[in-house]
């Protein structure tokens, strides 16, 4: 009679050991890829802050570029007096602060944004 119950259990632990063995190698793989992708969100965010660094330098290069001051230290043909006082004027206009209907106009949105967040 016992030897009938041997004979089942020789099946059955098997079976349940190739299971058992095909669960640890599934939990070692998800083991190697959660590492993985650990080390992959880190470069993600330091790339993310990388590349937020250099749209910065790009706007403030191309600001400087675009600027009318640029353009007059730059041209050519310019006695240096005549290219001191350029750039003074250029200098004046872009560091002058915007005329007073549009810092009016950007009070009024920022006081409309500030009563929306309320």
């Amino acid at each position: 009679m016992v030897s009938h119950y041997f004979w089942v259990l020789i099946p059955i632990t098997a079976i349940l050991s190739g299971t058992l063995k095909s669960w640890l190698r599934l939990k070692a793989r998800q083991q190697a890829l959660g590492a993985s992708t650990h080390e992959l969100e880190r470069e993600v965010a330091a790339l993310r802050t990388t590349r937020a660094e250099l749209v910065e330098r790009i706007e403030n290069l191309e600001a400087i570029v675009v600027s009318q001051t640029w353009g007059a230290l730059h041209e050519k043909g310019l006695s240096p007096a005549e290219q001191e006082r350029k750039v003074a004027a250029a200098a004046r206009r872009e560091l002058a602060p915007p005329p007073e209907p549009a810092a009016a106009a950007n009070q009024q949105r920022a006081e409309q944004l500030a009563q929306r967040l309320r």
